[in-house]
C-alpha cells in the first residue's frame, strides 16, 4: 500500500474512532441550538419523532406495535448525516442508496485534514444489513477510499491498534448494534427503508 494511501486509511480510522455512533445514538443528540439549521434537518425530524414515539409506546405498553414505517433514502441519508455530524466535524456529506434484499451502498465525503486547503476524501461502500434478533450490523462487501480498495479486516486491525494506543474501546466496522427502543427490525426495498415497530 502506498504511503499516501496508508496516511489516508489511518486518517479514516481516526475518523471512525472519533465518530461512528450506534443506531441508538440519536437518543443522546438534540436538535442544534442555533437558529440556522442544516439543510437536511427537515428530512431528519420526522424520523427522529417516529423513533421517539415508537420508543414511548414500547416503554408504556411493553410490546411492539406490529406495524411498518417507510422512510426514503433521502431521509435515511439525512438521519445518519445528522448523527455523524454531531459526533465529528470531518463529515461533509453522506448519501445512502437502498436496494432489496438488505443491500446498502453509500458515499461519504470526508474532510480528513481539518486544515485550510485540505482536500476531501471520498469513501464508497457496499454492504448488506445483517440482523440477529434486535441487533444489526453492516457486512461490507466492498470499501474504497477514493480508488483504493480497502479490506475491512485491515481497517479493523488499525482501529484496534489506534484504540489501544489512545486507551479507547475499539468499535469495528462489523460490530453489532442494538436497534433503537421500540424498533423490532429493518428491511430494505428499492429506495426505501422499512422499519418494523
Amino acid at each position: 500500500m502506498k504511503a499516501q494511501s496508508l496516511l489516508s486509511v489511518s486518517a479514516l480510522v481516526f475518523w471512525l474512532l472519533s465518530g461512528l455512533p450506534g443506531l441508538d445514538a440519536y437518543q443522546a443528540t438534540a436538535a442544534p441550538a442555533s437558529q440556522e439549521k442544516p439543510d437536511y434537518l427537515d428530512q431528519v425530524l420526522p424520523l427522529i419523532n417516529f423513533l421517539e414515539e415508537a420508543a414511548g409506546f414500547r416503554q408504556a405498553n411493553g410490546r411492539f406495535q406490529g406495524r411498518v414505517a417507510e422512510f426514503s433514502e433521502t431521509q435515511v441519508s439525512a438521519f445518519f448525516q445528522y448523527l455523524f455530524s454531531e459526533q465529528t466535524s470531518s463529515l461533509k456529506s453522506l448519501t445512502i442508496k437502498l436496494f432489496p434484499a438488505s443491500r446498502v451502498e453509500g458515499w461519504i465525503v470526508l474532510d480528513l485534514g481539518q486544515q485550510p486547503g485540505a482536500i476531501s476524501q471520498n469513501l464508497y461502500f457496499s454492504a448488506r444489513i445483517e440482523q440477529a434478533g434486535r441487533r444489526v450490523r453492516l457486512n461490507f462487501s466492498s470499501l474504497y477510499l477514493e480508488t483504493q480498495r480497502i479490506q475491512p479486516a485491515v481497517i479493523n486491525a488499525l482501529i484496534d491498534l489506534i484504540a489501544r494506543v489512545q486507551g479507547q474501546e475499539a468499535r469495528h466496522l462489523d460490530d453489532w448494534y442494538e436497534l433503537p427502543e421500540g424498533i423490532s427490525g429493518l428491511e430494505t426495498a428499492a429506495g426505501k427503508l422499512l422499519v418494523h415497530y
